[in-house]
């Protein structure tokens, strides 16, 4: 038998990042999948701020950038006839957009989701803490008050195996083995449409010469089929959209995608296509005892926007801390609840933002095809690359989180617009530390709560009653002072105290507490072991 504290089934990129954080809180993983390599047929592109800010605290963030299109394609989305016909609209895309910015130390990344799978696969194969197993499946689950035992089955030797784990994560996409064996159920409702994927190889550089995009969308007399550059050279990746579930055939494909170039003889390859039908929904549940859900296994969204890997990315972040607190014994099990409270309604947001989204871009094409004006799709649709109201500006609410006493700041367009603010549920706001820029707050945060004290702060006594619950209760939490009286939204007589993933707490004023109160204060918010 295999005994091991977490075992993962899947092995896409959220299931390979849960391995590498629960490493980083010193926890060993069993990952298990039943491909044999990296998913060849990419779906995911975009790695937006959140993502690649867990990624700077995986120490890739610079690896990740690496593999991404650079500004020159981020800077919008555009609507078209034709590659080289008539543009019908192009629509700025800051969310998508990689370039620095004032809300975060890092850049988001238009990439491809085998990119991003091979750097965390290369992390992996570096790491003592993690044993990776293709072409093994999970054949039966069962688990009791003190763990879970999964028979496991090697597809080439057929082989079986058991696994004994204290807690099972189910990361194996949208028709998760797991997600059935918890009789979990996803409720989703499918869209009107399919999409045929297909990936291809071909030099299009004089065709997009002047009107680079994340995304080209292209109006055809056939129909709809939109152009995502992957590596920004030859290799492509675009959707056609269809009535019915039927792929074209191959040669239908190909004039399909010459028309929507507008070149009747590119030479062109396919390497790999697919048909799929868009079904966003979530779980009515993430968990179930000791086993639980994540990515596609517990939600799935429509490509619009690219929220997809990001939705599950910010779970397993929220909940890996979480699984390995629990593990280690230094925070009770209830802590494992508030998974459910607060990433199932984050990920119904996002799911829903997708699903407007697309509902409005599609004006733009009903107005094209019926010869009226765009412009109410078009002025719509500018959330499709401009949602960091929703990106940035969400806020969990759990037992973990103390109650906000102020309304949140007042903003015009909540998908679109976001103000920067200390609040408990919210992300803790992004200010470099020093002059150099070298170091974000946000750098601080990872692995331990962190009590942030601003520059006027009585800092002993939040010292010393850090230190007391640190020492006292065995439980990892740690002072930090920033060193500036001005760090905006932080203020200079506040405190902050951030959770592991970034989120905050409780934040409160120094001149509010008495000296008696001090470690009290701490102690309520902190999810400490029952003495």
């Amino acid at each position: 038998m295999i005994n091991v504290p977490a075992c993962i089934v899947g092995c896409g990129p959220i299931g390979l990042a849960g391995a590498l954080l629960l490493s980083r809180f010193g926890i060993d993983t069993l990952l298990i999948e039943r491909r044999s390599a990296v998913n060849t047929h990419p779906r995911s592109r975009f790695v937006d701020t959140n993502t690649m800010e867990l990624m700077r605290f995986l120490g890739l963030e610079k690896a990740i950038e690496e593999t991404g299109l650079g500004p020159d394609w981020t800077a919008c989305n555009r609507w078209l006839n034709a590659l080289t016909g008539d543009q019908i609209a192009a629509i700025p895309c800051p969310t998508f957009h990689t370039v620095p910015r004032s809300t975060s130390p890092t850049m988001p990344v238009m990439t491809c989701q085998d990119y991003v799978e091979n750097v965390l696969l290369d992390e992996i194969r570096c790491d003592a803490r993690i044993e990776l197993r293709y072409r093994t499946e999970a054949v039966e689950i069962n688990q009791d008050e003190q763990g879970v035992t999964v028979e496991i089955r090697d597809l080439v030797s057929g082989e079986r195996s058991t696994v004994r784990a204290d807690y099972l994560l189910g990361t194996d996409g949208p028709h998760s083995f797991v997600r059935k064996a918890i009789g979990s159920a996803l409720e989703a409702a499918p869209l009107n449409n399919y999409s045929q994927d297909v990936i291809f190889d071909a030099d299009l550089s004089e065709h997009v010469k002047g009107r680079k995009a994340a995304l080209l969308y292209n109006a055809t007399p056939s129909g709809v089929l939109v152009f995502q550059p992957l590596n920004g050279i030859t290799r492509w990746r675009c959707q056609i959209f269809k009535a019915d579930g039927e792929p074209l055939p191959e040669a239908e494909t190909i004039g399909r995608i010459r028309e929507a170039i507008g070149d009747s003889e590119v030479p062109l390859r396919i390497t790999s296509t697919g048909i799929w039908r868009p079904t966003p929904g979530c779980v009515d549940r993430l968990s179930k005892g000791r086993v639980f859900l994540a990515g596609d296994a517990a939600h799935v969204a429509v490509p619009t926007g690219g929220m997809g890997n990001n939705i599950g990315f910010a779970g397993i972040r929220n909940l890996a801390w979480k699984m390995a607190y629990v593990l280690k014994g230094v925070a009770p099990a209830w802590v494992l609840d508030t998974y459910q409270a607060e990433h199932r309604p984050l990920a119904l947001e996002r799911i829903a933002t997708g699903v407007e989204t697309t509902a409005f871009m599609r004006k733009i094409f009903t107005a094209h095809y019926a010869g009226k004006d765009p412009s109410e799709g078009v002025r719509e649709t500018r959330q499709y690359g401009d949602y960091d109201g929703v990106l940035l500006g969400f806020e969990l609410k759990s037992p973990l989180i103390a109650k906000n006493a102020e309304p949140p700041p007042a903003v015009e367009n909540p998908t679109m617009d976001f103000v920067p603010a200390l609040r408990a549920g919210r992300r803790a706001p992004h200010v470099w530390i020093g002059e150099r820029q070298g170091q974000s707050i946000l750098d601080w945060f990872g692995t331990q709560y962190v009590l942030v004290g601003g520059a006027a702060v009585a800092a002993r006594r939040w010292r010393n009653a850090v230190s007391r619950v640190a020492d006292g209760a065995g439980f990892p939490v740690r002072w930090e002072r920033l060193p500036v009286m001005e760090a905006a939204p932080y203020r200079p007589g506040g405190l902050a105290l951030v959770r592991p993933d970034g989120i905050i707490a409780d934040c409160w004023n120094d001149a509010d507490v008495r000296d008696g109160d001090v470690e009290a204060r701490l102690r309520r918010q902190l999810p400490l072991q029952p003495a």
